[in-house]
C-alpha cells in the first residue's frame, strides 16, 4: 500500500498521513509547528498555509473558512491548515510569520 503525503516547505519535509482529519493534525503529528492560537477552531487565522501544488482540486471552503477567507481577503491557494483536509501530493507553505 502506498502511503499518502505532504511536503511541508521551509523545514523541507514529507509527511505521511492515514486518519488525519485536516493538514495541521498532520503537521502537529510530525513534529511541525503551525501556530494555532485558537486551538485549531477555525477562528484566528494563525495556521493559514499557502498551497503551492496540489495533484488535485483542492476541496471548497467550508463556510467558516470562506468568511475567514472572505475577511482576510486570502487569494485561493491561502487556506487555514485546521480546516484543510489532508490530500496526497500537497505543497505547502507556511508563512514565514508564522515560523
Amino acid at each position: 500500500m502506498t502511503s499518502k503525503a505532504i511536503h511541508f516547505l521551509g523545514v523541507e519535509k514529507s509527511c505521511a498521513f492515514d486518519q488525519e482529519s485536516s493538514v495541521l493534525e498532520v503537521a502537529l503529528k510530525n513534529g511541525i509547528e503551525i501556530p494555532h492560537s485558537c486551538g485549531a477552531m477555525g477562528s484566528c487565522t494563525t495556521c493559514r498555509v499557502i498551497v503551492e501544488q496540489s495533484k488535485a482540486p483542492l476541496p471548497a471552503r467550508n463556510e467558516l473558512e470562506q468568511d475567514l477567507a472572505d475577511m482576510r481577503g486570502f487569494s485561493e491557494n491561502e487556506r487555514l491548515s485546521c480546516q484543510l483536509e489532508p490530500q496526497d501530493g500537497l505543497v505547502l507553505r507556511i508563512p514565514k510569520q508564522a515560523l
